[in-house]
């Protein structure tokens, strides 16, 4: 087993990602380099990082400490709780190797937090086999995902979706159309400036959303760094997708985020509340979808659980947290 620092890490994102690719049962954008190394340095800087490479993979973890918690052990994603850290094609084998190593002196921890991890997985089961009757066992908060099918293009998502939202969307492009709205739709940013061209132009409009005064959006502190990170690694494998809505040369509402595979990851989306009357949030996912399938990408990955997105998506995902304490 070798011990990876951040440098080898870096260094060996790609070889991580192909075996992200072969990993069952995970979220693989939200497992791959493209979103746990920007997460971690943007929310938990101060953290030490463990990660090691196996026979049967990697795991990837950070370590922190607290008063009252002692040593705890994380994903290097934690503040969504959507990453695995345990990264192979035989997760069996993988698993049990960690559950062995937690259970000696290779691991120092008094608490374990490991999340991404579905509840129909080789991983759930080896964790909880691997550690009952030896620790206390819990289980943390459930995150689920909202994913639509791109299956048959355009006028097959449209297919599976209701006749009244239908109706809604193909009356927003309507107007739209008779207003003057433009659509400017982005696959070949420069990686360079990626994390401030866009993501700034994105931000002039954040600040006029209702996210600005909600402070939910991605204006300020870590939020920010991790898109200034994240987004110029998209833009180097050229996975990044950038679209906004224009009218009258004045960008009205952004949706942007990433491809994996033959996969969309959605990230953000907002607009210029001023323009609200034009169904600026739907024509922006909408104008995305068709642009997505021209380009044959199979599934839209909406992201975390929101009752809206239920119009948009038929598919679901369900990852939870395996909470380990030492008795």
């Amino acid at each position: 087993m070798r011990e990876l620092t951040i440098e080898n890490l870096e260094s060996r994102s790609e070889d991580f990602d192909a075996a992200v690719r072969r990993t069952p049962h995970i979220d693989r954008f939200c497992s791959s380099t493209l979103w746990i190394l920007p997460a971690w340095k943007a929310f938990l800087p101060d953290h030490q990082l463990w990660a090691r490479e196996c026979e049967h993979g990697f795991i990837a973890l950070g370590i922190g400490t607290d008063r009252s918690l002692g040593t705890y052990a994380h994903p290097l994603e934690a503040s969504w709780a959507l990453a695995c850290p345990f990264i192979g094609e035989d997760c069996i084998s993988l698993t049990r190797q960690f559950v062995e190593m937690s259970r000696t002196s290779s691991v120092n921890w008094d608490i374990l937090f490991l999340s991404g991890i579905s509840p129909d997985s080789p991983h759930f089961h080896q964790l909880i086999r691997g550690f009952r009757g030896h620790f206390s066992l819990g289980l943390g908060p459930s995150s689920i995902r909202r994913i639509a099918s791109l299956e048959g293009g355009t006028e097959g998502f449209l297919g599976r979706r209701s006749s009244k939202f239908r109706a809604n969307l193909r009356r927003a492009r309507r107007q739209a159309m008779d207003t003057g709205i433009a659509v400017e739709y982005i696959a070949d940013a420069d990686p360079e400036t990626a994390g401030i061209k866009l993501l700034d132009r994105a931000l002039e409009v954040e600040y006029k959303s209702w996210k600005a005064d909600a402070d939910t959006g991605i204006i300020d502190g870590p939020m920010k760094t991790f898109y200034r990170d994240m987004l110029p690694r998209l833009a180097r494998q050229n996975s990044l997708r950038f679209l906004f809505l224009t009218l009258d040369g004045v960008d009205i509402a952004y949706c942007f985020g990433g491809i994996f595979d033959d996969g969309f990851r959605g990230l953000q989306m907002s607009f210029d509340d001023d323009y609200r009357s034009h169904s600026p949030g739907s024509l922006a996912q909408l104008m995305m979808i068709e642009n997505l399938c021209a380009e044959d990408i199979k599934t839209y990955d909406l992201g975390s659980d929101m009752e809206y997105k239920q119009n948009w998506a038929e598919i679901s995902m369900e990852t939870l947290a395996i909470i380990v304490r030492r008795i």
